[in-house]
């Protein structure tokens, strides 16, 4: 059994942390990628932010208690708590970036206190429905609009932004849009995930009609996986969209999608030679390769590459969002978030093995989206954001008021 443990101060809580990273058997020493000048740096940052961070504790603007479980080879304690609705996170060594889809922002977090710096400045027009976020790289940030929910009224046009940062001698944070994609013209219901390639492709799942579209280095679309037309007879079934149980509990809660429609391909993850993504249609995860997107056949024939990485248990509604590799980890280990269950588990992709990692309810309440961080000083935590959806009632069709138990936080992990 999982245990819970109630730290009273922020400086306690990193105190606990160190000592059960040792317990965990956490490599602590510095990373082969950082220089004894970097690393020096980034942990004098690490103290000066834990400090601003104790100090904000004692003059009550953070909750009085934090929450830490002690999981199955992972630490999982809460990081930073926002008042807005998060869905997207990425970071670096100095940064953890948070999309608030629902308010037009992107917020610049303190990587080692979860305190907001600023926000990333809104493209012409605003931000319409940020959703998920990447690291491409040093500097530079991926952000994917989804331009707003379905509406046969209002087409939904997502839009790819790549944003150039960096932070200034005297510490200020600052990022330029450098880069706008759109997807116009293009038959997308709605776009729920974009990932970075290594050879600098992006590709965009589009969980409504069920398809996946490239982005190309120069900027250019081309469809990788798709229909051959709209007609449902044509849906992919991999890919596309399907039913939905009327009603499935949810941490208690009664959960149903209107129309009891289940989205189709969400979120993704890649690594050197395949892609991976989740569906709410179909629960489980599943692969095709890379080289299989822009190959010379029909983008709708391609999706005879698609195999089964994962199934999900026979009979039980699920949708894995959050899938990530540990870059710096076991490079056969998936992890993903598992909302309908309020957990966080790893899949082995080479047998489709499950393990749960954690299952704190608070602490991975509707997770949707994890990233695992740059190391420093040799750790490599992941952050994952929970949104609670299962408690909105714009969503959920089961409930007439929101239900949500603020605040809504991003969960730092350290796995082993």
């Amino acid at each position: 059994m999982h245990q819970h443990v109630a730290a009273r101060s922020v400086g306690l809580r990193l105190l606990t942390l160190s000592a059960l990273l040792v317990g965990c058997g956490v490599d602590a020493q510095p990373a082969g990628g950082d220089t004894p000048d970097e690393s020096s740096a980034l942990a004098q940052d690490a103290l000066a932010g834990a400090e601003a961070d104790e100090q904000a504790d004692v003059v009550g603007r953070q909750t009085a208690n934090s929450r830490i479980e002690l999981g199955n080879g992972a630490i999982a304690y809460d990081y930073a708590g926002r008042d807005n609705l998060p869905h997207g996170i990425a970071g670096d060594k100095r940064y953890v970036f948070v999309s608030e889809p629902l308010h037009g922002r992107v917020a610049v977090l303190n990587r080692f206190t979860g305190a907001e710096i600023t926000v990333v400045p809104a493209p012409p027009g605003g931000f319409l429905l940020p959703f998920t976020l990447r690291t491409a790289g040093p500097g530079h940030l991926v952000v994917l609009d989804s331009g707003g929910f379905p509406s046969p009224f209002f087409p939904a046009i997502p839009r790819v932004y790549d944003y150039e940062y960096s932070t200034s001698a005297d510490g200020t944070f600052s990022a330029t849009l450098v880069r706008t994609v759109s997807f116009s013209g293009l038959p997308i219901l709605f776009s729920e995930d974009v990932e970075v390639l290594d050879d600098g492709r992006y590709v965009v799942s589009d969980s409504g009609f069920g398809g996946l579209w490239v982005v190309n280095q120069d900027g250019s679309i081309a469809p990788g996986i798709i229909p051959q037309t709209l007609a449902p007879e044509d849906a992919i079934s991999f890919l596309g969209a399907c039913a939905f149980p009327p009603v499935v509990d949810i941490g208690g809660i009664p959960f149903s999608l209107a129309g009891n429609f289940a989205p189709g391909v969400g979120s993704l993850s890649s690594d050197k030679r395949h892609l991976y993504f989740g569906t709410t249609c179909l629960g489980g995860v599943y692969k095709v390769p890379i080289a299989s997107l822009a190959d010379a056949r029909a983008p709708h024939l391609r999706a005879a590459d698609i195999t089964v990485v994962s199934a999900p248990p026979a009979g039980v509604p699920e949708t894995l969002k959050g899938l990530v590799f540990n870059p710096h980890g076991n490079k056969h280990h998936l992890y993903a978030t598992d909302p309908f269950h309020l957990r966080l588990i790893r899949i082995d992709v080479r047998t489709g093995a499950r393990t749960v990692v954690a299952d704190d309810p608070l602490l991975f309440n509707f997770s949707v989206a994890a990233a695992f961080l740059p190391p420093v000083l040799g750790i490599s935590p992941m952050v994952v954001a929970s949104d609670q959806e299962h408690r909105l009632a714009a969503l959920n069709m089961a409930l007439t008021e929101d239900l949500f138990n603020p605040p809504f936080l991003i969960t730092k992990v350290y796995v082993r």
